[in-house]
């Protein structure tokens, strides 16, 4: 079952902190974990870049889940195992703090930020590791946390999260952070990693992973950070700085459309394979019929390299001939982010800052690139299903992105089209937001909006 490898692989890992039971009183170490403990009772440099690399593997569980979760509320896919018994969970709700899938998308994130904060914390005690690579692992640290953070706001969005989680156990509940100040903790964190990646000389202390090959200095790595502001600077409507910001990522035509640092997995013991290779996921069949068509009538190209249809399956009112192609092996990697993404959020922002130009011709690389489709006209002619530039730029970034970022639904939401999102049956519903999960309400009192069931419409 895919959670419970993701669960279980975020716990095996070196940076595991423990259950969640609420912001106040359970973001706390594992004391019996090797790692965590020995750090806090002898900080040295290796056990530091052993936790910074464990928050890789933290968040590869996350970004798991996370692509699979927020990727059937926005209708890329269906999770449709029969023992799973959890998709009306997904279609029809309501979604309250006790349905199971809320708490994957905030257990793993706070662990790693538990994580992140006891590395930095006690980073000035450790003895072995020049002021140089203190910076360099600080920007490392700082970057993924502003990761982990993302995803619990894109989530939440409008219940706002709680963000000054480095505080004692044992005090009262964490404040709950509106949703500006959340994406400017996020911007701020992004920031001071990117200050401390240029203080951080030629190499990291620690070792990251192959899927990091290339973005695996302090100098490249913040190509990442860039990328990732660029990311939230879309979601804030800032769309100068996202502009600003994407000079400074890894974006390239040049380069192939899927650069970029991704999520390794194996089947080595102790580790984990992909969550997301498995035979119950669908994918909407909407995404072959919605699709535009090549110049020879087949449909895009995005469609033939990662869907393939299959017998028709039927599930609590949920019907699919499609599936996923995009993990076909328990070792294939998940992106973290990619060259192909960074060009969207580009032609994102050129549209938001009125560069109707920049942002048809952006559109049209990834068009001809990626779907091998026709170029659409500069200026741009409205057509029944993309009446407007920005469907057009909608559409583009629910193929490229398929599956992997759960896109679709935080993109169509960012834009008030969330309404636009396919359906199946008449009870179907979508939701705008996601609950907190029910420990954490119950830490709470009294509770706050983020409790509330969300009903969706």
């Amino acid at each position: 079952m895919s959670r419970t490898r993701s669960l279980t692989g975020s716990l095996m890992s070196i940076v595991a902190i423990g259950s969640l039971v609420g912001c106040a009183n359970s973001m706390v170490p594992d004391l019996n974990n090797a790692a965590i403990s020995d750090f806090q009772a002898n900080p040295t440099g290796a056990a530091a870049g052993a936790i910074a690399v464990g928050l890789v593997r933290g968040s590869r569980d996350n970004v798991a889940l996370f692509a699979e979760n927020i990727g059937i509320l926005g209708r890329e896919g269906f999770e449709m195992g029969v023992a799973q018994g959890d998709l009306p969970l997904y279609v029809t709700g309501p979604m309250t703090p006790g349905t199971f899938f809320v708490g994957q998308m905030w257990t793993g994130q706070y662990k790693d930020l538990r994580s992140a904060n006891t590395v930095l914390d006690a980073l000035a005690k450790v003895p072995d590791l020049t002021a140089t690579q203190k910076e360099a692992l600080i920007g490392f640290v700082q970057t993924m946390e502003a990761f982990d953070i993302y995803e619990l706001a894109a989530s939440r969005d409008t219940f706002g999260i709680p963000i000054a989680v480095d505080v004692s156990p044992t005090g009262p509940p964490v404040p709950i952070a509106v949703k500006a100040d959340v994406y400017q903790h996020i911007l701020n964190l992004l920031d001071s990693g990117q200050t401390h990646l240029q203080a951080g000389g030629a190499a990291f202390s620690f070792t990251l992973p192959v899927g990091f090959t290339g973005f695996n200095t302090p100098a490249t790595f913040l190509t990442v950070n860039r990328g990732l502001r660029a990311r939230a600077d879309i979601l804030l409507n800032n769309y100068a700085d996202a502009l600003t910001d994407l000079t400074g990522s890894f974006l390239n035509e040049g380069s192939p459309l899927s650069t970029g640092p991704s999520f390794d997995f194996s089947n080595n013991s102790g580790d984990e394979p992909n969550p997301l290779f498995a035979p119950f996921y669908y994918a909407v069949p909407q995404l072959v019929t919605d699709a535009q068509l090549q110049a020879n009538n087949t449909p895009d190209e995005r469609v033939q390299v990662k869907l393939v249809s299959v017998p028709s399956f039927t599930l609590d009112g949920i019907t699919s001939d499609v599936q996923f192609t995009l993990y076909p092996g328990t070792t294939t990697p998940i992106p973290m982010l990619r060259n192909e993404e960074l060009i969207l959020l580009r032609a994102e922002a050129e549209l938001g800052t009125g560069d109707l130009a920049g942002a048809t011709a952006d559109i049209n690389f990834i068009r001809t690139t990626s779907g091998n489709l026709p170029p659409i006209a500069n200026p741009f002619v409205p057509t029944a299903n993309q009446p407007t530039l920005l469907d057009e730029l909608l559409y583009e970034k629910r193929y490229s992105l398929l599956w992997e970022s759960g896109n679709n639904w935080i993109s169509m939401r960012h834009y008030n089209k969330l309404n636009l999102i396919p359906r199946q049956e008449a009870a179907e519903r979508i939701f705008d937001v996601v609950p907190y999960p029910l420990a954490e309400c119950q830490a709470r009192s009294p509770q706050p909006e983020g409790c509330a069931t969300v009903i969706g419409s």
